[in-house]
């Protein structure tokens, strides 16, 4: 599959797909995060039912699953339009930007000179896919 797209169609749209569709999936695991940040999951035989129970009514736990949803009806618009060697690394590295931002900001998780080096690398990476 080629990265042009049928008669009518701009690749612009199709990227502002795609950045949407990364936000929508790094917001699913940032909200996942809060809904089970401080309680400790456990899946042994003893626990599982009490965590599945709490996970089940964990509106914040529902609201990540949602947004992973919409996240993968965009990314498969943009799939049918775009090649999964692009496609896929800039979802990847995008949400990853995006995640390591949110992290650092929101819950104040700690950034290392080799965190902030890997994420040149991604945008660095990112841009060469993309140009």
């Amino acid at each position: 599959m080629a990265n042009t797209l049928g008669t009518g169609q701009a690749l612009l749209p199709t990227y502002i797909v795609l950045a949407a569709s990364l936000c929508l999936n790094a917001l699913a695991n940032f909200t996942i995060k809060l809904a089970v940040q401080g309680r400790t999951l456990r899946l042994d035989p003893a626990h599982l039912a009490e965590t599945l129970k709490g996970m089940a009514l964990n509106p914040l736990l529902w609201g990540g699953v949602i947004l992973f949803g919409l996240a993968l009806v965009g990314y498969s618009v943009v799939l049918s339009r775009m090649n999964l060697s692009t496609a896929y690394p800039v979802m990847a590295g995008g949400g990853f930007l995006l995640v390591f931002l949110l992290s650092a900001f929101y819950l104040k998780e700690a950034i290392t000179p080799a965190h902030l080096g890997g994420a040149l690398c991604i945008v660095f990476g990112m841009w060469l896919l993309l140009r």
